[in-house]
C-alpha cells in the first residue's frame, strides 16, 4: 500500500528517530526513567510534523504571489509560455521547484492547463488541487485568461485571510486544550500522591476487616497511569489540530508537545515523591 506524502515524510524521521530510541533504551533498559527512551522516536515525529507543515504552508503563502503575478504578466500582453518564463526567474521559496517543472512542460508543446493539473496534483495540499481543476476546467470552456486568474489569485487570498482568522479565533480554544490536560495530569499527581497512600495504609486495611493489605499494593498504578496520560496527549493533539488548522493529521505536533512535558513530569514525581 502506498502511503500519502505526509505520512512517507513522518515515516522516515520516525524510522531515524526509532533508530536513536533503540539505542538509548538499551543503555536505560532495567531503570526507573527507561521510559525516555522514547523521546528520541517521539520527538523525531513531531520535529517533521513542523516541517512537513511549514513547507506546505509556505506553498500556499506563496501560491497568491505567483497567481498574481501571472496575471499582471498577462494583462501587460505576454502570452501564457513567455509569462511562465519569466516568473520561473521569480523567487517564491519552495514553490519555484513545481513553477520550473510546469514552464518545462509548456516549452515542449503541453498545455498550461495540463501542466497545471499535472504538477499541482502532486503537492499535497487541497488548496492546490482545487486551483488546478478551476483553472483547467475554465480554460476547456475558452474563458479569459486574466479574469481566471484574477478571481482564483482572490480566492487563494481569502483562503489565507480566512485561515489567519481562524488560527486568531481558535487561539483560546487552544489554550484551553492544553490547560485541561495539564489539570488532568494534576488529578492523576493527586490521586497518587495523596489518595492511593491511604489506600494502600494499615488502617484502611484494618477498618475493611483485612490483615494489612488490601490488595492494592500489587497493582503498579505507575504505569497504568502513565498509559492513560499517554492515550489522552495521542488524542489530544489530532482534536487540537483539527480545532486549529482543520487538519487532525497537523495535530501531532501538539502530541508530541504534551507527551514531552507530561511524560518528563510524571515521571520524576514518581520517582521523588512516591514510594
Amino acid at each position: 500500500m502506498k502511503l500519502n506524502q505526509r505520512l512517507q515524510f513522518l515515516m522516515d524521521y520516525a524510522i531515524k528517530g526509532g533508530v536513536v530510541s533503540i539505542i538509548l533504551a538499551i543503555f536505560l533498559i532495567r531503570t526507573k526513567v527507561a521510559i525516555f527512551a522514547i523521546f528520541p522516536l517521539i520527538i523525531a515525529i513531531g520535529l517533521g510534523s513542523v516541517i512537513y507543515t511549514r513547507k506546505i504552508k509556505s506553498l500556499e503563502s506563496n501560491l497568491f504571489v505567483f497567481l498574481d503575478d501571472l496575471k499582471d504578466l498577462l494583462q501587460g500582453g505576454m502570452n501564457i509560455v513567455t509569462a511562465m518564463e519569466v516568473i520561473s526567474d521569480h523567487d517564491y521559496g519552495a514553490l519555484n521547484e513545481y513553477i520550473k517543472r510546469i514552464t518545462a512542460q509548456l516549452k515542449i508543446g503541453v498545455g498550461f492547463d495540463v501542466a497545471l493539473v499535472d504538477v499541482f496534483s502532486k503537492i499535497d495540499s487541497p488548496l492546490f488541487n482545487k486551483v488546478a481543476n478551476v483553472i483547467a476546467e475554465t480554460m476547456k470552456f475558452g474563458g479569459n485568461l486574466i479574469k481566471i486568474f484574477t478571481a482564483v489569485s482572490n480566492y487563494v487570498k481569502l483562503i489565507a485571510d480566512m485561515g489567519e482568522e481562524r488560527k486568531s479565533k481558535t487561539s483560546s480554544t487552544i489554550f484551553s486544550c492544553y490547560f485541561m490536560f495539564f489539570i488532568f495530569i494534576a488529578i492523576i499527581l493527586t490521586i497518587q500522591i495523596v489518595f492511593l497512600p491511604m489506600l494502600t495504609s494499615g488502617d484502611v486495611s484494618s477498618l475493611s476487616g483485612g490483615t494489612g493489605s488490601t490488595g492494592l499494593e500489587a497493582v503498579d498504578f505507575n504505569a497504568y497511569f502513565l498509559y492513560l496520560l499517554i492515550v489522552q496527549a495521542g488524542f489530544a493533539g489530532p482534536i487540537i489540530g483539527k480545532i486549529s488548522e482543520g487538519n487532525a493529521i497537523a495535530g501531532i505536533k501538539h502530541s508530541i508537545i504534551l507527551l514531552v512535558i507530561s511524560i518528563p513530569v510524571y515521571v520524576l514525581v514518581t520517582i521523588f515523591f512516591i514510594k
